[in-house]
């Protein structure tokens, strides 16, 4: 198929539109038949995906508002792998080691890179369906020279988005549902050999043998036909975590608004509207009493009589006239 290059800027833009007019797997498709190595970006309301093309195989796959790294790490959190003290021990070595957590497990040995490789890929295809599932946004191919490829990442075949393309097509309620419970265990299984309760559902899809689009595909087929279920809405893993968390900062905050409000009601600043008079200092009441005692003491101690004073002024008077 000719391709006709767009000279943008400094950027050579193979083809560009929105996915409302053409489904993003007819996008995939034009890439792959056309041979590009470059990166297609698709921009949705709220979101950015990547897609790392070499010769028309698709790579590997990101997106904007969730690291990979990230992605990986909640993936072999929660689904069983790692226990809680291998977690904890990684995450008080980590500042030291000038590391993530991911590369700490790595190099203590707590995940193996068999077990890296599959979750990284499973990780990129999560994020594929997850683009798949938008219906509103711009795509644009920008033709790279080179693009490296990641360590671990198995490539996707175009072939194998198809079958998903055409189960969102024509159950996307249910696919969403399927896709926004990954992380709960499985409830019940009726016939189905390759889902294990108590389980969640990536933990199944790693330990399987099949690839991650192939085995959601097969489990949202079986899931529409009732052959296995989730918990329900409230008992879910991922929702059961987030009642816990907003409850928690809920009774933080409700804490912390009583403190304040009793801080500032008990309060001993009050000010009174009574005029003030000298009744109210007490203490120079006391100073007052105090000075008036000394001064009755000293008047009846050291002062002269009255009678005393006339003879003695009498007797001056008397020697001065016989002078």
């Amino acid at each position: 198929m000719p391709v006709a290059i767009i000279q943008k800027s400094t950027a050579k833009i193979a083809f560009a539109g929105e996915i409302r007019d053409k489904k993003l797997i007819d996008v995939f498709t034009e890439a792959s038949i056309s041979g590009l190595t470059g990166i297609l970006k698709l921009k949705v309301s709220r979101n950015e995906y990547y897609f790392y093309f070499v010769k028309g195989s698709l790579i590997y796959s990101s997106n904007k508002k969730t690291t990979m790294d990230k992605t990986v790490l909640d993936i072999i959190k929660y689904s069983g792998f790692i226990s809680r003290e291998k977690l904890l021990t990684c995450e008080r070595q980590k500042s030291a080691a000038m590391k993530t957590i991911l590369e700490m497990l790595i190099d203590e040995g707590f995940v193996s890179m068999l077990l890296y490789s599959k979750v990284i890929s499973l990780a990129m295809r999560m994020n594929v369906i997850n683009a798949m599932l938008e219906t509103e946004g711009n795509y644009s191919f920008e033709i790279k020279a080179k693009i490296d490829p990641v360590h671990g990442v198995r490539p996707i075949l175009i072939s194998q988005l198809k079958p998903i393309s055409t189960l969102i097509e024509e159950n996307r309620k249910t696919v969403k549902e399927v896709n926004s419970s990954l992380f709960s265990e499985i409830d019940k299984c009726a016939g189905v050999v390759y889902l294990k309760p108590n389980q969640s559902f990536l933990h199944n899809a790693i330990t399987a043998d099949s690839d991650y689009l192939k085995f959601f595909s097969v489990a949202v087929t079986d899931f529409i036909e009732k052959k296995w279920s989730f918990p329900s809405f409230f008992l879910k893993d991922k929702h059961l975590n987030s009642i816990a968390i907003y409850t928690f900062r809920t009774l933080v905050i409700t804490g912390l608004c009583v403190f304040l409000y009793l801080a500032v009601m008990t309060t001993t600043f009050d000010l009174k509207n009574e005029e003030i008079s000298g009744q109210d200092f007490y203490f120079i009441r006391g100073k007052l009493s105090e000075s008036l005692e000394h001064f009755q003491r000293s008047e009846k101690q050291g002062t002269p009589k009255a009678s005393e004073q006339k003879d003695n002024r009498g007797k001056n008077i008397k020697l001065k006239n016989k002078k």
